[in-house]
């Protein structure tokens, strides 16, 4: 069924002047399954990437989201392809496919188990109740952000207790354009 799915942008000012919040915003577009609607928000007190997923999540009204972050471009069939796992099995909660490139954690291809959750990607397709009700922290400490380890966490656990699955496509349909200056999600810090 199409039109049930929202697609989330979270961006600040340095990537629509670097020009890859275009790239991404337009491999949304070239989607083969076209979503009901793109929410994208620019992070203009730089607040870090917590809050502005934060924001984002609480404005879904439709049944399912993916995120794309603004330093990511999806392969055209991305989306189509998350949603046809998802749609496979009504207790699917969470599908996450990966990215064209190396994979430093060895996570790529490992079937994952809600009750012992390993990190993932963020080019996931959630249930938009159970993202609404994970939430994302601001977390600040440490190197990295860790707002998306947080949300997976607290999504693992939900779903681990009402027996919901967290599903892994051994694809990769999407690219992830990492640059030297990645804040990590933190505020303030380089170009991501």
């Amino acid at each position: 069924m199409r039109g049930h799915v929202t697609v989330l942008i979270p961006f600040h000012g340095s990537r629509m002047r670097n020009g890859m919040l275009n790239r991404a915003f337009i491999s949304v577009t070239q989607q083969t399954l076209q979503p009901a609607a793109i929410l994208m928000y620019n992070d203009t007190e730089r607040h870090g990437v917590g809050r502005s997923r934060q924001v984002l999540v609480d404005q879904v009204q439709t049944e399912w989201l993916a995120w794309i972050d603004s330093d990511d471009e999806w392969m055209p069939h991305h989306l189509e392809t998350l949603l046809a796992v998802a749609e496979s099995d009504g207790d699917i909660a969470y599908v996450y496919s990966w990215f064209h490139g190396p994979d430093p954690l060895g996570h790529f291809g490992k079937p994952y188990n809600p009750c012992q959750p390993h990190h993932t990607t963020m080019g996931i397709l959630e249930r938009t109740d159970i993202a609404q009700e994970a939430g994302f922290c601001e977390t600040q400490e440490g190197p990295y952000s860790n707002e998306d380890w947080f949300h997976m966490v607290r999504f693992a656990e939900i779903c681990c207790a009402r027996d919901l699955k967290m599903v892994h496509v051994p694809e990769r349909t999407w690219f992830y354009h990492q640059q030297g200056q990645n804040s990590s999600g933190k505020p303030g810090q380089g170009d991501a």
